[in-house]
């Protein structure tokens, strides 16, 4: 149970597409996933978050254990080239959980590789036709999630306490639309900008024995963050605001904003870091939606308890800070924080913080 303890813990945070997976064994009652301890990659970050097939992406792991983020370790990647059977209710191929197998693309050691999307990615795991298996009938395209999208997988081996461990990452696909009628495809072409990773603007904490509220330094800045034992604060992890309509000239390229109709944001296309307005495609009606992502956030620590483990916004609403409260255990020492946001496009960032008990 220990294994599928931390397997799980792995794989509800990798990104959307590992999320059903986290309820395949409930946890037990003196679990508390936010707690590190032990070697644990945190999550996987696709850079870009979505691509072509045969484009490369760069991969990196936030591998970290009780005393903070690990610089380096002999950490293994892999594309998982194995359909999802239809029967399996899990995001992505039980095989795709193994430590080899012939269904296995290497990519790379350490904790960052690159690797290019296999060329059949749209058939294995989007809306294309794929290839039947001998002696077998014609298969069916695989249904996209909530926001039109289909991931490529990747596994992550990492060294843990008693064993490697294995965390599914992805990558959001670029493969166009699927029984979309008429110019729907074109349209949708039109509109649609490919994700951007998410990041974290800022941490802000407030409570305890310090009146106000403070901005957080990042551990990548080298600073340490002054917190008293035993209080309790609230933290407010914000990220950047995003247009909710297209101006030329603000920076980013939007749905309805083109290389043509403004090259300054277009030409060479500028995302937001939050949560981003896109293009849909809405299967019933056969038309090309605006939508909005939803943000979510997973917090960390070597020590103390947070109230919560997960916390972010729907898309439906437009505020672009999520808090949590969080209480400093209470033997004084340094613990590492770390919050990771996540659209539900597949987008992921994260920052560092190192809290100094006293």
């Amino acid at each position: 149970m220990v294994a599928a303890r931390r397997r799980r813990r792995a794989l509800a945070v990798a990104g959307p597409a590992a999320a059903t997976l986290a309820i395949a064994c409930a946890p037990t009652l003196d679990q508390t996933i936010s707690i590190v301890s032990e070697p644990t990659v945190l999550t996987v970050r696709s850079d870009p978050p979505e691509a072509a097939t045969t484009s490369d992406v760069e991969f990196t792991a936030l591998y970290v254990d009780g005393a903070g983020a690990i610089a380096s370790a002999p950490v293994s990647w892999a594309f998982c080239t194995a359909r999802n059977p239809l029967a399996n209710l899990g995001p992505v191929n039980p095989e795709c959980l193994e430590a080899s197998g012939s269904w296995f693309v290497p990519v790379g050691v350490g904790l960052q590789a690159s690797g290019a999307i296999p060329d059949n990615a749209c058939r294995q795991f989007g809306p294309d036709v794929p290839q039947p298996m001998p002696g077998q009938p014609q298969g069916r395209p695989v249904d996209p999630d909530s926001t039109g999208g289909y991931y490529q997988p990747v596994r992550v081996l990492a060294p843990g306490t008693t064993g490697p461990s294995i965390t599914i990452g992805n990558t959001r696909l670029s493969c166009g639309l699927a029984n979309a009628i008429g110019n729907v495809s074109v349209v949708f072409a039109e509109r649609y900008h490919v994700n951007t990773n998410t990041a974290v603007a800022s941490l802000s904490a407030s409570g305890g024995a310090s009146p106000g509220s403070t901005m957080l330094s990042t551990d990548a800045k080298g600073a340490t963050n002054q917190v008293q034992a035993s209080t309790h604060i609230t933290l407010s992890a914000a990220w950047a605001v995003c247009p909710t309509v297209d101006v030329c000239g603000d920076g980013f390229c939007g749905p309805d904003e083109s290389a043509q109709s403004c090259p300054s944001d277009c030409t060479t296309p500028k995302g937001c870091t939050g949560a981003e307005r896109y293009a849909g495609f809405d299967l019933e009606t056969q038309t090309v939606v605006d939508q909005r992502e939803a943000i979510a956030v997973a917090w960390f620590a070597t020590a103390g308890a947070f109230d919560d483990d997960r916390t972010g916004r729907e898309s439906s609403d437009t505020n672009t800070t999520s808090d949590n409260g969080w209480q400093a255990p209470a033997q004084p020492g340094l613990v590492h924080m770390w919050v990771i946001l996540r659209d539900d496009r597949g987008g992921t960032g994260w920052a560092e913080y190192a809290l100094d008990v006293r």
